[in-house]
């Protein structure tokens, strides 16, 4: 008896009904291959175990809002440490490199980062990784920035266009103030972290526009509580510093002129640290979280005690999804034990042909297989589609760069997991099969 045969007639006669429950099924399927997933990588996105430093440093708060803004360019600053911390901390026995950083710009929304040359030399994203160049050189002026990848795609800069730079952390910013344009020198190469979403220039450069923003806003001030006769001659020596200031920066001439910045400007919003040797890690963090004016954070252990947090929520969603999950199974149950009913005189004649009562339960039981193994595959693949079409999309809205693999080992355990609840759930149609009365179902119908 030809098996295979009589088991796909048995799914076309029911094709709609078996297409809706395995639809069910991959609805189930999809919903938890795409949680774990989306957890699996973000974790892993995030955790960045293998970083080519260890802590981060910057003013006091909150230790988690320091490395998700200093790292992957979510929320806000914690706020400015003085120039003198990075100064003092930079001549410590115990640190090989030090990386400072500076924020509170943005171009098109993607945050300005002031920093030093070791970036494009010494510092590395991860263990032997560094920054490198994909087009132009990088910053060696005042006012120069090179770009990261994602920045340079999105607003389809190229080396030569000039950026406009925005005092304030997001484009959408109310504060935000426009300056002058800046030349861009160079583009990075792809590192699918947050190094991408930066525009890097030097501190100066950032210093710079803040206290022209400063002195904007005094000279407005100023400007708003004068006499009347007086407003006219202010408006006119704000234009001639604005041209002034310009001239800083964009000159014509090769040659380049700085001007002094009070000290209360120079200051620095984090840094990225790497010690000589990991048995400073804890005394490194504890000098200077003694102090009043600096906090030091290791990024590793408040990611994962933020994922311990998510991981409560990420439960619920799981809990749901196998719901979801089991009620197909249920409704599977439910399709295959009213099939039955207009089955029975099929499987009266099939017990007539020589078919045994163990066959006609393999039957059922193949066809309640089948029915889960396509809606897991279909799960399986919808969600693995889905999540590389929105990979652009969650990296944004997570503030990091993810990649979703086209399999996970779990993809093989939820398959094998849901073709064993179909058999299970299915024994009872079998089991109503299997005790098919067949004279009784041969009687000639009235």
């Amino acid at each position: 008896m030809n098996i295979p045969r009589i088991l796909l007639r048995f799914l076309q006669q029911r094709a709609f009904a078996s297409s809706l429950t395995a639809a069910s099924v991959a609805v189930g399927v999809a919903l938890v291959a795409t949680i774990v997933a989306l957890r699996l990588e973000s974790e892993r996105s995030f955790s960045q175990k293998d970083t080519g430093f260890e802590v981060v440093v910057g003013a006091k708060g909150s230790p988690l809002q320091l490395v998700l803004h200093t790292l992957y360019h979510i929320g806000t600053p914690v706020g400015n440490i003085p120039l003198a911390v990075y100064e003092q901390l930079q001549q410590d026995r115990r640190v090989q490199f030090m990386l400072p950083m500076v924020f509170g710009d943005n171009v098109g929304g993607f945050k300005v980062v002031g920093t030093t040359p070791d970036f494009f030399t010494r510092f590395q994203y991860r263990k032997g990784q560094s920054v490198a160049l994909a087009q132009g050189r990088a910053f060696a002026e005042h006012g120069e920035v090179v770009l990261g990848a994602e920045v340079a795609s999105t607003l389809r800069l190229r080396i030569g266009d000039s950026v406009t730079v925005k005092h304030g952390v997001q484009e959408q910013d109310p504060t935000a103030h426009e300056h002058g344009k800046l030349p861009v020198v160079g583009v990075l190469a792809p590192t699918q972290t947050a190094i991408d979403k930066g525009v890097y220039s030097t501190m100066y450069t950032v210093w710079d526009t803040h206290y022209h923003e400063y002195l904007e806003a005094q000279e407005a001030a100023e400007a708003a509580n004068a006499p009347a006769e007086t407003k006219l001659q202010s408006h006119e020596e704000h234009r001639h510093s604005d041209h002034h200031h310009s001239d800083h920066h964009h000159s014509d001439e090769d040659e380049h002129h700085d001007h002094d910045i009070p000290a209360e400007f120079t200051t620095i919003t984090a840094m990225a640290v790497k010690l000589k040797s990991p048995v400073f890690f804890d005394s490194f963090i504890r000098t200077v979280n003694d102090g009043t004016q600096a906090q030091a954070a290791m990024p590793i252990r408040e990611i994962m005690a933020l994922f311990a947090v998510v991981g409560n929520v990420n439960s619920v969603l799981l809990g749901i999804s196998y719901l979801v999950i089991v009620l197909s199974a249920v409704a599977l149950v439910v399709s295959l034990y009213n099939s039955l009913s207009e089955r029975q005189r099929e499987i009266a004649i099939l017990r007539s042909l020589g078919a045994r009562r163990g066959t006609i339960v393999v039957l059922v039981l193949a066809e309640a297989v089948a029915i889960g193994l396509a809606g897991a595959s279909v799960g399986i693949v919808a969600a693995r589609v889905g999540l590389r079409l929105a990979k652009q999309r969650i990296g944004a809205y997570i503030g990091n760069n993810v990649e979703f693999a086209l399999l996970y080992n779990f993809d093989a355990w939820m398959v094998m997991g849901v073709v064993v609840l179909s058999a299970v759930v299915a024994l009872l149609p079998a089991w109503k099969a299997y005790r098919t009365d067949v004279a009784e179902h041969l009687a000639p119908l009235s």
